[in-house]
């Protein structure tokens, strides 16, 4: 049976990277761990959500083309727009659906985290806020730094949420 999994911030391409994740020594280190870690838990059959923030170049989405699974982008602040950055039509070869707000199951899928008045009986699956983690259970955040750089299940992230 396929999988859902959810990552974040991944900000592949970012040149300035290891200045934030000092655990890599160059950007090709870092790329190459994600790229490990994600082929580890993701299989050509599985469905990955990206929360935003995934790519700062060209360079880097080609290489995330060639990833396994069937990816659908949730936009991010550093997404489009910026110079150097993909355009939507460049991102659109690589993710088969983008799309600013998305709601799945019992959860509303996001970059940054939604306001708690729009929540409507649902969870927050977001990124954007890295090491910060919102202290309510109604909130997860799916950014590479709180899930080990590695792709986080849907199974998995129902059972954090439990624990809590």
């Amino acid at each position: 049976m396929a999988n859902v999994l959810f990552c974040s911030d991944l900000h592949l391409g970012h040149k300035n990277i290891c200045k934030y994740r000092t655990q890599f020594a160059t950007e090709k280190e870092h790329r190459d761990v994600l790229y490990e870690n994600y082929h580890s838990k993701v299989t050509k059959r599985d469905k990955v959500f990206f929360l935003g923030d995934i790519c700062f170049s060209r360079d880097a989405l080609e290489d995330l083309s060639g990833w396994v699974g069937t990816k659908v982008l949730v936009l991010g602040n550093h997404c489009v727009g910026e110079s150097g950055r993909p355009s939507i039509s460049e991102l659109l070869g690589v993710f088969s659906e983008i799309v600013g707000l998305y709601k799945y199951k019992e959860f509303w899928l996001s970059h940054a985290p939604i306001h708690p008045d729009e929540l409507r009986g649902k969870k927050n699956l977001h990124g954007h806020t890295h090491f910060h983690n919102i202290e309510d259970n109604r909130y997860f955040n799916c950014s590479m730094e709180n899930i080990n750089y590695t792709p986080i299940s849907l199974h998995e992230v129902r059972g954090i949420i439990g624990e809590r």
